[in-house]
């Protein structure tokens, strides 16, 4: 195999969640050219990928804003390299008509049809943790997995001289929170969120235990972060929109903890090795939180939980499964990990 694209359009957290399928490709065809499509929102789950030879980026609104034509060069771009296999981690028939036009004499995606030469019974999406899921396209193919730890590398960043001082003043007592999230150019699902009063809640209680808090987010978070920054005082710094997503996962490093919802910074946590509680309500943990001994997941004993998975949202009027998940049970998870380390 000479060439091989790779797409994954969306989100963050989910093109994250491809890469141990890419090493696999790289373990099983060292020389070939190993490309990667995906949308400028999630490209950056993607940086510095040892295992990518190119990164091809399609802007959002062409995508998800209707403005198909936007895509024309693109694909004569693709067309002109002549892949000789494309995987699409998806089962968009969308991305599929993609990868047609795109050509490749192997085409591997979810939910069989004529647009593909190998296809798995999207189902297994909604039975599998996702990097499993994804490499059974691989496994149609013939070809082995590689586990299923991910791969990301971060970055140091510049650190500006007020979050300097807050790192010193809080080393080795550090959580880091993330209490945004649910938004992408696709889809908006704030009923992930586990509500403003119950994370200034959880950190009233660990902030007697003399720890500070580090506010993740990008700038979408940035009204909810500078409300709770205010409520905390000294102890919080706010990050917001501050970051690459690769220096937020340097960041996440010097943390002794991360608190989130189920979010892109979730996966990021974990797969640079932080201790990390996810707070899981319309979204179900068993497709998304790996088994791995420094990761907990808090999910909602709601029976309509969980009610989301990869379609687009169908609204929830009151995220009653957010209710069910109290301080309490957050709290408790987070003080076996602070008590282990």
């Amino acid at each position: 195999m000479d060439s091989i694209l790779l797409i994954k359009t969306h989100a963050l957290g989910d093109v994250l969640l491809t890469t141990p399928a890419i090493r696999a490709l790289r373990r099983s065809f060292p020389e070939a050219k190993i490309c990667y499509l995906t949308s400028r929102w999630a490209s950056g789950a993607l940086e510095g990928n040892p295992h990518l030879d190119d990164l091809f980026i399609v802007e959002d609104d062409a995508l998800f804003g209707g403005r198909y034509y936007r895509l024309a060069p693109l694909l004569f771009r693709l067309r002109k390299r002549r892949f000789g296999l494309i995987i699409a981690f998806s089962a968009s028939r969308f991305i599929h008509l993609l990868a047609w036009l795109i050509g490749a004499p192997v085409r591997a995606g979810f939910e069989p049809g004529a647009l593909l030469t190998h296809g798995v019974a999207s189902r297994v999406l909604q039975h599998y943790y996702a990097p499993v899921a994804y490499t059974m396209l691989l496994h149609a193919l013939s070809i082995p997995d590689d586990g299923f730890l991910l791969d990301f590398r971060t970055r140091e960043p510049l650190l500006p001289p007020e979050l300097r001082r807050f790192l010193e003043k809080y080393r080795g007592r550090t959580i880091g929170l993330f209490c945004g999230g649910g938004k992408n150019p696709r889809d908006t699902v704030s009923a992930k969120q586990w509500g403003k009063e119950n994370f200034l809640d959880l950190a009233g209680r660990l902030r007697e235990q003399g720890y500070g808090f580090l506010l993740f987010g990008s700038l979408h978070d940035a009204v909810l972060n500078r409300g709770m920054a205010e409520r905390l005082g000294e102890s919080a710094f706010d990050g917001s929109g501050r970051f690459t997503f690769a220096e937020a996962g340097h960041l996440m490093k010097q943390c002794r903890l991360f608190v989130t919802n189920d979010s892109a910074p979730f996966h990021l946590a974990y797969a640079v090795g932080v201790p990390t509680v996810c707070i899981f309500g319309p979204s179900s943990a068993a497709l998304l939180a790996p088994e791995l001994p420094f990761c907990s997941a808090v999910q909602s004993r709601a029976e309509c939980s969980p009610c989301y998975g990869n379609a687009l949202f169908h609204g929830c009027g009151r995220p009653v499964c957010m209710e069910t998940i109290t301080v309490d049970m957050v709290y408790n998870e987070c003080s076996k990990f602070l008590a282990a380390a």
